[in-house]
């Protein structure tokens, strides 16, 4: 039975400001002015003294800032569509905190115009391409000034945003290495092991693993193009969000040294209650597409629903293979052993993980990372996954849950019975996911990492001549 669906409608190095001893400040001169007390200063010439002091959190006393930095999250869309959007939500209260003012900018390309919007429609604006230099975004750089990039390729625009403030890329997903966008085989739902090149075009006619319209399919190799070759070397740092992105980005012909690996984050929730009783419910939260291997989670649940009669499924997510997979339910008998909830907002996301014993991540093409793993984690619930892509960086196999070969129907299957059947294996999977998820992937440790990271490419931009600043953002060579 299928339930009705829910339609629920600057810088800073850590999470908060770091007072460290004075002989330690002293010891370490180039430590940015949040992260030392005001007292540290003193040993500095004034000149970097007050820029420093620019860069303050707005936590405590000691810092008179005199301007703020800024970081203007770029992307193509402004709505929450995906995990891209998700991480850029997510990430602005938490810059905010930290004494940063943050916009998220969305930029598409109308024909020969632009189009900005942004929350605050001081920032919404319409015009030329070649007037980005005169628009909002541009007007509101000055001298502390970030530009993060995320979901957008776009090279007309990338190429006017480069003159305008050190850019640093986010690779979210395989945008910039796969004209496809997502290294996978549609046809024979094999993950692709090649490289970007010249086959992309004959393997999205016989794998349909991209666009066969013949001009999109070509402007999508071109932005993929653009990017290995061209801005690459331009951007003043390349954020990918696990080691698989950044050694595809590698294989593809972008330099390792331009890549940082900064892995996703998620909130710190409440500690489970370890002694509750737990149903046996298997979770699913993520949109319902054959990539996402709902139709392989199904064909598995059929198996354990025979040895655990009691168990239940509960799918959470909307999308275009949802009717097939209704379908597949039906053609199954899994009855009301199986519920499509449809869309959920973040807390329909939350209250389902948390009721869950098991969560079930059970992706067959190449997750960039897999947030909704660090996500259940967090409450505690061991995960089920296949070992695609990025979920090796969160994902330990007999640690926190299981890691299965791609594809895998009856070895999922049997993941997901060992774990409904044993509660003390469970509970033991479910406190190493805590531990791991609090160790490794809170704001705090996510936040720690790229505020450092906003510094160093912010130490390198003023380190460059004032005069010098144009030709050092067109090369994209930050000392």
């Amino acid at each position: 039975m299928r339930s009705s669906p829910m339609r629920s409608t600057p810088i800073c190095a850590t999470i908060t400001a770091v007072k460290a001893p004075l002989s330690s400040e002293r010891s370490s001169p180039r430590r940015p002015c949040w992260m030392r007390s005001s007292g540290s200063t003193r040993a500095r010439p004034r000149e970097t003294r007050l820029r420093r002091c620019r860069i303050g959190t707005g936590h405590g006393t000691g810092h008179s800032r005199a301007a703020s930095v800024k970081v203007f999250h770029i992307n193509d869309k402004f709505e929450v569509v995906g995990g891209v959007e998700v991480y850029i939500r997510d990430v602005l209260p938490e810059l905010r905190a930290r004494g940063i003012e943050a916009h998220w900018i969305a930029l598409r390309r109308q024909g020969v115009e632009v189009e900005m919007r942004s929350e605050d429609a001081a920032w919404n604006w319409r015009g030329a391409m070649a007037e980005i230099s005169r628009s909002p975004l541009a007007a509101g750089v000055d001298g502390e000034t970030l530009l993060h990039v995320h979901s957008l390729s776009e090279p007309a625009i990338l190429n006017r945003l480069f003159p305008l403030a050190p850019v640093v890329r986010h690779m979210h997903e395989p945008r910039l290495f796969c004209p496809g966008q997502g290294k996978f085989w549609a046809k024979s739902e094999t993950i692709c092991d090649r490289p970007f090149g010249l086959h992309c075009f004959v393997h999205a006619y016989t794998q349909r693993c991209c666009n066969r319209h013949p001009k999109r399919l070509w402007h999508q190799y071109s932005n993929t193009r653009h990017e290995v070759q061209t801005a690459s070397a331009r951007y003043a740092k390349m954020i990918a969000n696990s080691n698989y992105t950044k050694d595809e980005a590698v294989r593809a012909g972008i330099p390792e040294n331009r890549i940082v690996v900064r892995n996703n984050f998620t909130y710190v929730t409440p500690e489970p209650d370890w002694n509750a009783p737990q149903p046996p419910v298997i979770a699913f939260a993520g949109r319902l597409s054959r990539t996402k291997g709902v139709h392989i989670l199904l064909n598995a649940f059929a198996q354990v629903l025979r040895k655990v009669p009691e168990a239940r499924l509960e799918i959470l997510g909307s999308g275009h293979d949802e009717q097939v997979f209704f379908r597949q339910a039906d053609a199954l008998s899994l009855g009301e052993a199986v519920q499509f909830h449809g869309w959920g907002d973040k807390g329909a996301v939350d209250a389902l993980l948390s009721r869950a014993a098991v969560v079930a991540f059970p992706s067959i093409y190449p997750e960039a990372f897999g947030i909704t793993g660090i996500e259940a984690m967090m409450r505690g619930k061991p995960v089920v996954a296949f070992d695609v892509g990025g979920v090796s960086d969160w994902l330990r196999h007999g640690e926190t849950g299981f890691s299965l070969r791609a594809g895998d129907t009856t070895g999922f299957a049997e993941a997901m019975l060992r774990l409904l059947s044993d509660a003390p294996l469970q509970q033991r999977m479910g406190r190493s996911a805590r531990e791991k998820a609090l160790a490794e992937f809170s704001a705090e440790v996510h936040m720690t990492a790229i505020m450092d990271l906003f510094a160093k490419v912010l130490d390198a931009q003023t380190a460059v001549p004032s005069n010098d600043r144009s030709g050092h953002r067109e090369a994209g060579r930050p000392s």
